[in-house]
């Protein structure tokens, strides 16, 4: 301790001394740790902090899988994530003996009554077990208790803390109460805990009780429920696998049916686990960089104390403390860049969260916590004995006489081939970050280049909720759609307006098979996918999809008219691709549908998806609950809304607008992680070239000043100045070479990993290497002609003279 007390004031004094020095060290450790620590927030938050149950870890999904949708490529994605039907989930509630106890809920939405503008609030429908699976209790009243979930009982619900506090006021008279949700009235039972969440997604101000509904609690095809439950004690969660699959599945074959079981956590997380942890590798390797750098700018340091460290051994100090006191002043720098990083760290964290795309689960609860802090302390005190165990080490095997003549003007070879390794090293690291930021932007790029099939300019999707009680029936609901049509096609700022069940980009989905008359294949291969889509008439005019062949529908195709159809250009290659399928008959929800016409293909969900099989029928001829309306403007979409929703006042007072968003947001949303990912790792890829040239500058200025001498001998021998500076750019980029060639070998290895993230570009895209490699060669060219050039001006005489 008492060598300590010596060892930091002399370290403090030794950097106050050499301020330049020690704030670009500070400033490059700053910036590796502040970087690093707001990743590593955001992947703690999102992926390694425990989930605010007792006990987190026993917390199970239950998922149905259906191995046959693999073959569909609209359905492939979910094949093994299908929720349960009520029926199905009683069955297992009854005969699982793995769980302590097992649950269900589902998302949904009321009109909440009582209030001066009709308003949507969510809902979770929820089973009776939920608490009990969670591990929580209610802080007022009680939960929902058997009986409560049954047909016809009286409608009960649990209020959320956060919903108690804002909409109730944190009444704690408030038990006994009603709340309407959809012209019912709940009694309010129960208060629930502060912070209680479902998962990563906000918590609903009003939980109600799953089955009451007569319709939803024996149909076994309303597959809306996800399933949770808490393993026993000691039960492997295989075991609990087969018993879920043994019920679940009963006899149907394993190729159509399964289930899948994974630890809530990991499950609720796994679509961005892999993005988050190549963010995390990619900081990773930018820290990395950051330690090199500072290690190539203390060995440059060295050489200028090197007389100092031969006095001081020459006087008696043991290695070991020469070696003490150098790892003192690296950690110190260590420290003070940490304390500045730890700043950075705070404001990246708040950035990156505030950037990120809303998909990402649990984003908006990342934080900066003693957690992330220990990982910054961690990150410095690895940082400090990184870069500073080499040059520590290096002055501490010279023999004092051999300090004492380096420090009278030799040129330490030993330690400048080093340092040039090291900033080898760094472009090393360095073309593998600028390589994966190259192909993740060139991959964006081609993203937003791509086509959606319609205009996104001045459209404006708005979505309403409707009381059901006022519009149960479809007719009613068709007459509100139509009225709804008419009174914006009148308003002046808009230029036309359509519907459709589910809108471009707008987060929905809704597929169905269908049959083609005459066609005869084998066994369960006489369906197929295909997105499905009820619209108005004009819907593919004021979209602006183009029409390819046929006619689409009109006001004609009314009820007791002939059904029809119309598809999209992929759905008709793919199932006619040899003949026309206009004519043809298609057996669509139950009923024989003429394909009347062939559109354009949409762009539905993502930009970089493939084109999807597409079958629109009019709304005239299908019951539907519920459109999204589209609304072309004259001008910006958004200047518009207004007068939008006084419009659609006007027809239904007690509907309630949900939604109103501008199209062109809508598709940005739609690659938002794509577009997060790559700004970040290419601001990791330039920081990590902006230090490559910084030790590059370094080095090749320390080695210009530790040769001024020598330089001054080969001019006054005749030397020319541009010989000069070529020997010395030469020299000093020879490792430089070797490390850019062995980081593109680097990153043809790591740029596989990206493989998945990439659109239209390939992991070993020539132009992207190019692109890195050249961006490099300048900085690294740029960085050692600046020291050469101000070397190859010193006048001989001058230097000779000693002056």
């Amino acid at each position: 301790m008492y060598n300590l007390l010596q060892d930091l004031p002399f370290a403090l004094r030794t950097l106050a001394r050499r301020r330049a020095f020690t704030a670009v060290a500070i400033a490059t450790i700053a910036l590796g740790v502040g970087a690093a620590t707001s990743i590593y927030s955001v992947v703690d938050g999102v992926l390694f902090r425990p989930l605010a149950f007792r006990e987190p870890g026993r917390l199970v999904a239950v998922w149905q899988t259906f191995p046959q949708w693999l073959k569909e490529p609209i359905l492939k994605g979910r094949w093994d994530r299908i929720p349960l039907s009520i029926p199905e989930y009683r069955d297992w509630a009854a005969e699982q003996r793995s769980f302590e106890h097992v649950a269900i809920w589902a998302g949904a939405g009321a009109m909440l009554g009582g209030g001066d503008t009709p308003e949507q609030v969510p809902l979770l429908q929820a089973s009776t077990s939920l608490l009990s699976v969670l591990g929580a209790r209610p802080v007022l009243g009680r939960y929902i208790l058997p009986g409560d979930d049954v047909v016809g009982s009286a409608p009960v619900a649990v209020v959320s803390h956060e919903a108690w506090m804002t909409r109730h006021a944190g009444d704690p008279r408030i038990l006994g109460r009603t709340v309407t949700l959809d012209d019912t009235a709940y009694t309010i039972i129960g208060v629930l805990p502060r912070g209680l969440k479902v998962g990563r997604e906000e918590a609903p101000p009003y939980w109600v009780p799953v089955g009451r509904d007569p319709s939803d609690a024996n149909e076994r095809g309303d597959r809306s429920y996800t399933a949770l439950g808490r393993l026993k004690a000691g039960v492997p969660m295989e075991q609990a696998a087969r018993e879920a699959d043994r019920i679940l599945r009963g006899s149907e074959d394993r190729t159509r049916r399964g289930v899948r079981l994974a630890e809530w956590q990991v499950d609720q997380t796994r679509d961005v686990r892999a993005p988050l942890l190549v963010l995390l590798a990619a900081v990773g390797l930018l820290l990395v960089i950051a330690c090199v750098n500072v290690a190539t700018l203390l060995l440059g340091e060295a050489a200028a104390r090197e007389h100092e460290m031969g006095t001081r051994i020459a006087l008696g100090a043991s290695r070991g403390r020469l070696v003490r006191q150098l790892l003192t002043e690296s950690l110190v720098l260590a420290a003070l860049g940490a304390a500045v990083g730890s700043l950075l760290a705070w404001w990246g964290t708040k950035a990156l969260v505030a950037l990120a795309p809303p998909r990402i689960p649990g984003i908006q609860d990342v934080r900066m916590d003693a957690r992330v802090l220990a990982f910054a302390l961690a990150a410095a005190a690895g940082t400090g004995l990184l870069f500073g165990i080499v040059p520590a080490l290096t002055l501490s095997r010279q023999r004092s006489a051999s300090l004492l003549r380096l420090g009278a003007g030799q040129s330490g070879r030993g330690r400048g081939t080093l340092q040039r390794a090291l900033v080898g090293a760094e472009f090393a690291l360095s073309v593998v970050l600028l390589v994966g930021a190259g192909l993740l932007s060139r991959s964006l790029l081609k993203v937003t280049a791509v086509d959606p099939g319609f205009r996104t300019d001045r459209l404006l999707v708005v979505r309403v909720a409707l009381p059901r009680t006022e519009y149960a029936d479809s007719t009613a609901r068709r007459e509100f759609y139509r009225a709804a049509h008419e009174r914006l096609a009148a308003l002046p700022e808009v230029e036309g307006v359509t519907a459709s069940t589910t809108a471009p980009f707008g987060g929905g989905s809704s597929s169905s098979s269908i049959e083609i008359e005459g066609r005869l294949t084998g066994p369960g291969e006489q369906s197929h996918e295909a997105q499905q889509r009820t619209t108005l008439p004009d819907y593919f005019r004021t979209m602006g999809v183009p029409l390819l062949a046929g006619r689409t529908y009109t006001d004609a195709d009314r009820p007791g008219a002939p059904l029809v159809v119309v598809i999209s250009e992929a759905l008709a290659r793919r199932d006619w691709p040899t003949e026309s399928a206009l004519g043809k008959r298609v057996k669509f929800q139950g009923e024989w549908r003429t394909v009347i016409g062939i559109v354009g293909d949409v762009k539905f969900r993502k930009l970089s998806g493939d084109d999807e099989a597409t079958i629109y029928a009019p709304l005239a001829q299908r019951a539907v609950s519920g459109l999204a309306l589209l609304v072309r403007t004259r001008g910006r979409a958004a200047t518009a809304v207004p007068a939008v929703r006084a419009a659609l006042r006007e027809v239904a007072p007690g509907a309630a607008v949900t939604a109103a968003d501008e199209m062109t947001g809508l598709v940005a949303r739609s690659f938002a992680e794509e577009r997060y990912r790559t700004v970040l790792i290419s601001l990791f890829g330039v920081m990590a070239a902006l230090l490559a040239a910084v030790g590059m500058y370094g080095v090749t200025a320390r080695a210009v000043s530790r040769q001024t001498r020598e330089i001054g001998i080969r001019l006054a021998l005749g030397a020319t100045t541009w010989r000069v500076a070529r020997l010395i750019v030469g020299h000093t980029l020879s490792g430089v070479a070797i490390g850019v060639v062995l980081g593109a070998l680097g990153a043809a290895a790591t740029a596989k990993l990206l493989a998945p993230y990439l659109f239209g570009v390939r992991s070993t895209d020539p132009a992207t290497y190019a692109a890195a490699l050249g961006l490099l060669g300048v900085a690294s060219v740029a960085a050692s002609v600046l020291p050469a050039r101000r070397a190859a001006r010193v006048e001989p005489a001058v230097v000779l003279r000693g002056e």
